[in-house]
């Protein structure tokens, strides 16, 4: 829901003792929904209705210990909505049918008077957008950190959750922060499939970049494809936007089009910032995402998350590189020994590269994709085993100006200097500096290193 704030929940929260209620009319805490839903408190709130925490007095009749759930009540602007009760009714109905790890479990809708609801699992955790935030204010001032783990775990299982609702024929059509929610236990869920989508189609205002109803948005504009404010029919290409959109700025801790809806991106040509860190191949797959036309965006979700993640390297090749107690990684180790120091004119204009034979060409590529993935774990300059300057370096040793391994040392240094800007930040003085003497030693005119170094030694 739009400018929804869900709070942290816990399912250990002491229950509001409320004045007995039994009319639906006496919407709030201590109100009784049906007869069975006695609400607690509320969770948040937004254009569509309002969330409260209740318990479900029939399951605890039973002896249920569990009996706590979330339930919305709908605004009355929805409810009035030409045919709203129905397509709404539709829609939860197919959210029902959606029995997904990564997806909110949706248990009834009903109706008990002029209060129309609708039942769900209550959660325990925080929406993606309170998690975004909270980022944001811890990195800001700072650079951001190399580790994509999280993100990139985040963003899987809402892939998880898309894919398996596409495959159903369900498109969710406002997928935004506010509509996914981390649990306490690490999982991901999508909520609110549909919804959206049911209000718009049940009959609502048609405006420049969004349909509204009641003076209230239903759609989110900085979240919705081009072919959405566009009031064209739903297609799954309409979640990978908004999925892309979110993955860009958990990988990035911004906005890709800085909150513009698509038709502004559209009419000022807005190009998204390069992310540091993300493989060629990555940054491409996110573009992907990105695009503003349907049939130039990916297709499907499994495909979207298959291009910005890490390649999957198979499992030889990196025994093969990472594990120093074989013969092959201290072959490869110690293989060539090619030169630490990098001069500009290699990284500034590189000459040609030599051609390859066939072996030499699928050594390369394999020995590329380890790197890469060194690359995204964090793994730059380890002293101790395999990592991503060793790996690149072996590919210069075998292939002279080589432009992918190259870009691969510039991808390094990027990291370094990001990693010793946080150290310093930190006040790790000694990692700071190994950093920054390890970067020199690859490339020692590298500008932001230096200006690191000067830092470190004004600082004393």
């Amino acid at each position: 829901m739009e400018n929804e704030k869900t709070r942290i929940l816990h399912r250990d929260t002491p229950p509001v003792n409320p004045p007995d209620s039994s009319h639906a009319s006496e919407v709030g805490p201590g109100g009784l929904i049906n007869n069975r839903f006695r609400l607690e408190y509320m969770l948040g709130q937004g254009g569509m209705g309002v969330v409260y925490a209740a318990r479900d007095l029939r399951k605890e009749e039973l002896g249920d210990a569990d009996s706590r759930i979330a339930i919305k009540l709908l605004s009355e602007e929805v409810r009035h909505l030409p045919n709203a009760l129905r397509m709404l009714q539709q829609e939860c109905k197919k959210a029902q049918d959606l029995a997904h790890p990564n997806v909110v479990t949706v248990h009834d809708f009903d109706r008990d008077g002029e209060v129309v609801y609708m039942t769900m699992e209550l959660l325990a955790g925080q929406p993606l957008g309170e998690y975004m935030t909270e980022m944001e204010i811890a990195t800001a001032g700072k650079n951001l950190s190399v580790d994509f783990s999280k993100p990139l775990s985040i963003i899987a299982d809402i892939v998880q959750g898309l894919a398996y609702a596409h495959k159903r024929g369900i498109v969710h059509f406002d997928l935004k922060p506010g509509n996914v929610f981390i649990t306490d236990e690490g999982t991901t869920k999508i909520l609110d499939f549909g919804i959206a989508r049911a209000v718009l189609t049940s009959g609502g205002e048609t405006s420049n970049d969004a349909t509204l109803f009641g003076g209230m948005i239903a759609l989110t504009p900085r979240y919705a494809s081009l072919e959405m404010l566009l009031g064209l029919l739903p297609d799954p290409r309409d979640d990978i936007y908004a999925l892309a959109i979110i993955a860009y700025h958990l990988l990035a801790g911004k906005h890709p089009f800085g909150e513009l809806s698509a038709t502004e991106v559209l009419h000022q040509n807005v190009q998204p910032e390069r992310i540091p860190g993300l493989t060629e191949r990555q940054w491409k797959g996110l573009l992907n995402g990105l695009a503003l036309k349907r049939e130039d965006r990916t297709a499907s979700a499994e495909e979207f998350l298959e291009a910005i993640s890490p390649r999957r390297v198979d499992r030889r090749y990196w025994l093969a590189v990472g594990t120093a107690a074989t013969a092959i990684a201290v072959s490869l180790f110690f293989w060539l020994q090619p030169p630490q120091i990098v001069a500009p004119s290699l990284f500034d204009n590189p000459p040609p590269a030599a051609g390859l034979t066939v072996a030499n060409k699928s050594q390369v590529e394999q020995l590329l994709e380890v790197a890469e993935v060194h690359l995204m774990v964090g793994r730059l300059i380890s002293p101790a085993g395999a990592n991503a300057l060793d790996v690149y370096n072996q590919v210069l040793g075998i292939h002279p100006y080589n432009r992918q391994a190259i870009r691969g040392l510039k991808s390094l240094l990027d990291r370094l200097t990001q990693a010793a800007g946080l150290a310093i930040n930190d006040g790790e003085r000694r990692r700071a500096e190994e950093l920054i003497d390890s970067g020199l030693k690859i490339y020692p005119q590298h500008k932001p290193l230096l200006n690191l170094q000067q830092q470190l030694r004004n600082g004393n």
